[in-house]
């Protein structure tokens, strides 16, 4: 599957059945997991980044594994806008629990919103042996 991975980035998933859209905003990707705020407004057809932006999530973060990415050839970049720390509440609040040190989590924290500054990376995702391998698109 080839991908653009945007941190802050909107996306339409496109359902096989019906065609109907969902939506949701990457917080965080790694070969593991990604994290996403998921919306709950459905489309018929792909919407705009003005009319996502004024949306407010349904989940603040959902924590998948990056493998559940190849089971939707039908994900969508709609476009990106720069996250704030209030978009990552709700993963902040995960990486709590989990107890990671607090200057483990500020650095990521700020890793992750300058790299919502970045243009998408292009991304080939791959299954071997059920273990996900990324490599990036030239």
């Amino acid at each position: 599957m080839d991908i653009e991975i945007s941190w802050g980035g909107y996306y339409a998933s496109i359902s096989d059945e019906d065609g109907e859209i969902t939506l949701f905003r990457l917080l965080d990707f790694n070969r593991d997991d990604y994290h996403i705020a998921i919306y709950q407004e459905k489309f018929q057809s792909i919407p705009t980044l003005k009319e996502i932006e004024g949306l407010s999530p349904f989940i603040g973060h959902a924590p998948l594994d990056s493998r559940s990415l190849l089971n939707n050839k039908k994900v969508l970049l709609i476009g990106s806008s720069q996250l704030s720390k209030s978009d990552l509440a709700g993963y902040l609040f995960y990486l709590e629990n989990f107890e990671v040190p607090s200057e483990d989590l500020e650095f990521l924290i700020q890793s992750i919103l300058e790299y919502s500054k970045e243009p998408p990376l292009q991304l080939r995702l791959t299954l071997v042996e059920e273990e996900l391998q990324i490599s990036k698109i030239d």
